[in-house]
This record gives C-alpha cells, sequence and structure tokens, in this order.
C-alpha cells in the first residue's frame, strides 16, 4: 500500500478554494453593480411665494443745490448760517460789483440816447412825407412843379423812413443790452431757489468771489422735509418690484424703530457698470427724526408676476461645465440643465426643461451619471 502525503495535496485543496471563493465575489459584485440604484425622490413645485429680502439703501434729500456766484464780486452781506432754516426767495448773500452797477447805467444812458435819436428820425421823417403830399397836390395844376422835385421828395421821405426803422431796432437792441445788465446786477443778490436748511457755508463777509463753479460753492441748500431712500435693486429682482410696494427700514441711528415707505418711482433700466436698477421710496420727515446720508437697511417684498417651478437645493448640482437637476426618465437617469433664481428656505427657483410634477434625485451629485439606471 502507497503512502498518501498529506502535506501536498492540502496546499492544492487550499488554493482550488480560494480561487472558487473568490470567483463567487467577483459574480456577487458584478451583480451589484448592474443593479439599478436605489435613491430619494422628491418632485418639481410650481409656487407664487413672497418673500423679504434686504439690501442696503442710502437716504438722500428732496432737493440739493450747491450755489454759487453768476458775477464776480464782494460778498458785502452773508445772512446765513449752516443750519438756518431759510423760505424760498429769501436773500441769502448780498455781493458789491461797482462795474456792474457802472455797466447799468451806462445801458440806462445808452437806451435813452437811442431814443432820442428815434424821436429825430421820427420828426424828420414826418417833415419830408408832409412836403412830398404838398408837392403832389400842387401838381395837379399843370406845371406847378416840376416831376423832378416830386421825385426828389419822395426819396427824401423814404430815406427817413428808412432811419426811423433803424432807430427803432437801435431802441430795442438798446433795451435788450440793459435788461441783460439789470440780470446781472439781480445776480448780486443770491437767494434760496426753494425751502430748506443750509447744511454747509464757505464764504464771509468781504470774500471775493468769481463767477462759475470754480472751486467749493458759497452755500449748500437741501430740503428734507421728505427724503428718497433710494435703493439699488439687483438684476434677480428688478421684475418682481411692484408698482405698489412698501418697504420697511432700519437706521443704526434708530435701531429701535422701523420705518415705511412707498414705491414712488423707479429708473426702469439696469446701472451698466452694477446690473441693477435705482429706486426711490418717499419718506416723509416732517419732524426732521432722519438724516439725509443716513445709511439704512430695507426689507423688500419681491414676488413674482407667476408661479414658477421649484425644487430642493439638494437637487441641484452646479459642475464648472453647467447647473443642472437629475430627472427620471423611465429608470434612467436624465441631466436637464437649469438655470437658478430666488431661494425660499430649503427651495430655489429653477428655470429650464422642466414642468411641475416631474420627478428628481433629491440629493444629486455628479457621480449619478447620465443615462445611469435608477430605482425609486
Amino acid at each position: 500500500m502507497k503512502r498518501i502525503n498529506y502535506w501536498l495535496i492540502l496546499p492544492a485543496m487550499a488554493s482550488f478554494y480560494a480561487c472558487t471563493s473568490a470567483g463567487s465575489e467577483n459574480k456577487k459584485t458584478e451583480t451589484k453593480a448592474a443593479a439599478p440604484a436605489r435613491l430619494e425622490m422628491t418632485e418639481v413645485r410650481e409656487m407664487q411665494p413672497s418673500k423679504n429680502v434686504t439690501l442696503p439703501a442710502e437716504l438722500l434729500p428732496w432737493n440739493r443745490v450747491n450755489l454759487y456766484a453768476k458775477v464776480k464780486g464782494f460778498a458785502s452781506q452773508v445772512k446765513v448760517d449752516r443750519g438756518t432754516w431759510v423760505r424760498k426767495g429769501q436773500v441769502l448773500v448780498q455781493l458789491d460789483a461797482p462795474e456792474v452797477v457802472s455797466e447799468v447805467n451806462q445801458a440806462q444812458a445808452q437806451v435813452q440816447a437811442q431814443q432820442a435819436n428815434l424821436i429825430q428820425q421820427q420828426s424828420k421823417y414826418r417833415a419830408s412825407r408832409l412836403t412830398y403830399r404838398r408837392l403832389v397836390e400842387t401838381n395837379r395844376m399843370e406845371g406847378a412843379v416840376s416831376l423832378n422835385e416830386i421825385d426828389q421828395a419822395q426819396s427824401r421821405m423814404d430815406a427817413d423812413s428808412a432811419l426811423v426803422m433803424v432807430a427803432q431796432e437801435g431802441v430795442q437792441a438798446a433795451r435788450a443790452n440793459l435788461r441783460s445788465k439789470q440780470d446781472l446786477k439781480h445776480y448780486l443778490t443770491i437767494t434760496a431757489p426753494f425751502d430748506g436748511v443750509i447744511i454747509e457755508r464757505n464764504i464771509s463777509p468781504g470774500a471775493l468771489v468769481g463767477a462759475g463753479e470754480a472751486g467749493k460753492p458759497l452755500l449748500v441748500l437741501e430740503d428734507t422735509r421728505t427724503l428718497r431712500l433710494t435703493v439699488a435693486i439687483p438684476e434677480a429682482y428688478a421684475n418682481q418690484l411692484h408698482k405698489k410696494s412698501q418697504v420697511e427700514f432700519m437706521v443704526n441711528a434708530i435701531p429701535e424703530r422701523v420705518f415705511k415707505g412707498s414705491l414712488a418711482r423707479s429708473a426702469e433700466s439696469l446701472q451698466q457698470d452694477k446690473r441693477s436698477m435705482m429706486a426711490e421710496f418717499d419718506i416723509p420727515n416732517a419732524k426732521g427724526e432722519l438724516k439725509s446720508g443716513m445709511y439704512a437697511q430695507v426689507k423688500l417684498p419681491v414676488e413674482r408676476s407667476q408661479a414658477t417651478l421649484f425644487v430642493p437645493k439638494t437637487s441641484v448640482v452646479t459642475s464648472s461645465e453647467k447647473v443642472f437637476v437629475i430627472r427620471l426618465n423611465g429608470d434612467k437617469a436624465q441631466w436637464v440643465t437649469v438655470d437658478t433664481g430666488n431661494t425660499l428656505d430649503s427651495l430655489i427657483e429653477v428655470f429650464g426643461e422642466v414642468k411641475a410634477g416631474d420627478v428628481l434625485v433629491k440629493k444629486a451629485s455628479e457621480e449619478i451619471r447620465d443615462g445611469q439606471s435608477l430605482q425609486k
């Protein structure tokens, strides 16, 4: 009887069983890979929610103007100071310019001279006209007056008539020059163009001021009885601002107060550099609690004009190539490119080739490939 060497058989059997076990595991892995992925699903919802967005804003005066001198002169009187409340038409600054007064007097003298010249030319014209008419009457008697005398009289009458017209135009030109000089004289008195408060004064009596807007203004006047709450509306919300929108806002100076305002006007156009639309809300400020130049935080109500589509934020995948959601198309995954809009808690607004009721992967990612088998 031959003796069997078990030390050689055992390793061979172990190797055989190991190969068999590895083959079984590979088959199980292939089976699992082939099985459809089981994922949590959600549906596209159609909604028309309203929400408040918080935006920075600035309070501006209803009217604001920098006051300059129109003519060159010395400030003889400065009747207001910073913080002075003034009425429309009230005298603020009085300037002295002797040369301007002298020019007005010269213009008045020119008007008088032109008027005297006009009277003289009118007298000559009346005389030449009467002479011509008398010669015509006398000429009814044959041979009493020569035709040459009549022609000369008519020529003098026509010339005097032309001189009268020239004199009349001279008077009109002199009067126009006088009005312009008087206007310059009126500019020596600087008055308030509207009711308001002087917020800046850069002049003292005796100062020499120049014509035009060179340098600092003499005075700065503001009307703050009504303020303009100016808000830059981002492009995403530009079409969601209704004509009767009401806003609430707060300022750092009075944190315990909530103020309200109504939409008064908007630019209806986006600024190219900021990609936003400027809107203004009128804020009554008769008590002066709010100050021009304050910054505010505005709660702006926005709402779409019609219902739009919303999905969970986790359903939207943002990759380097595009933004998409994964829709269940039969039992396959389908990548659908979308654009996003407003957010609402855990939901986000989407626009694209999707519709209400479409089934989407709730927690989507790029690992779920387009065309992959899915299972609810």
